[in-house]
């Protein structure tokens, strides 16, 4: 099967992830705009929630985007990593919950402590349900295709696991930072840019430990996504203290993430997925 020269595939990711920010920017233009003008009177939501509501968008952008482009090389969905597997799907499901809290409880807990996160407290019933539904399928889904399903998997059409992780963690980083704080302070923007490049390299080996099965690292992004929003947590990082100490905290999470699911796949053995992406 025909590979991609250097040129071509960089090409092809610049490209990607181009497109990626302008649809996204362009929706939170116009339809941002189009969904407070129809539900509410034309003013703003709060930021909280049109943070969420622009996170959302990329979601649904990150899927349409990646079948177009699998469409391309004549690739069907399901090489981009997101199939069920009936064997492992709902072992992979079930099992990040725990191992999403265990993740999450010393990272809030380190964040609670230095006033870096607000929480406000739970969400009522049919709010934890919105919740959990955007959590998995607009950012889990959404960005997992965007950033493992299709940017990483290309680059290790040609490049070792090591340096195509580095390069979708980064790039994943840059887009929450684009998104989250556009013209912001430098603390927000490090902390930022950074906590989401560290999470973004554990998601890129939770997807490697399945041999490029995306449930088990959409269920982790999804439920950590989740467990902000279930209790309206919100950061603020007032210093650059505070911002190495959200970071340091997010590399805590991330280290518990990743010595669970290594312990775990170690003592597992998953089939290989149909990820190839090189043009037929």
């Amino acid at each position: 099967m025909k590979k991609y020269s250097t040129q071509d595939l960089w090409i092809r990711v610049i490209l990607f992830f181009a497109i990626c920010v302008i649809l996204i920017f362009s929706f939170q233009g116009f339809v941002l705009r189009f969904v407070r003008t129809l539900f509410n009177d034309g003013n703003a939501y709060p930021e909280t929630l049109e943070i969420n509501l622009v996170r959302a968008m990329n979601g649904i952008v990150g899927i349409g985007l990646v079948y177009i482009f699998l469409q391309f090389d004549r690739k069907k969905m399901s090489e981009s990593g997101l199939s069920w597997d009936k064997k492992f799907g709902w072992e992979w499901i079930l099992l990040s919950i725990p191992i999403t809290i265990a993740g999450f409880i010393p990272t809030i807990l380190i964040e609670n402590t230095f006033e870096i996160v607000v929480v406000e407290g739970l969400l009522d019933i049919v709010g934890i349900l919105l919740s959990l539904i955007i959590a998995f399928f607009a950012f889990g889904v959404g960005e997992e295709l965007l950033f493992r399903g299709y940017l990483q998997t290309i680059l290790e059409t040609k490049y070792s696991f090591i340096f195509s992780a580095i390069v979708s963690a980064a790039l994943f980083g840059l887009l929450h930072l684009l998104l989250l704080a556009p013209g912001g302070r430098l603390e927000d923007m490090f902390a930022i840019l950074f906590s989401a490049f560290t999470m973004g390299l554990t998601f890129s080996y939770v997807f490697k430990t399945t041999n490029h099965n995306l449930i088990f690292p959409i269920a982790i992004h999804g439920f950590w996504d989740f467990f902000y929003f279930a209790f309206q947590a919100e950061t603020t990082y007032e210093t650059f203290f505070h911002t190495i100490v959200g970071i340091v905290a997010s590399i805590i999470g991330a280290v518990v993430i990743f010595l669970l699911v290594y312990l775990y796949s170690t003592k597992r053995t998953f089939a290989k997925v149909n990820v190839d992406y090189s043009p037929e």
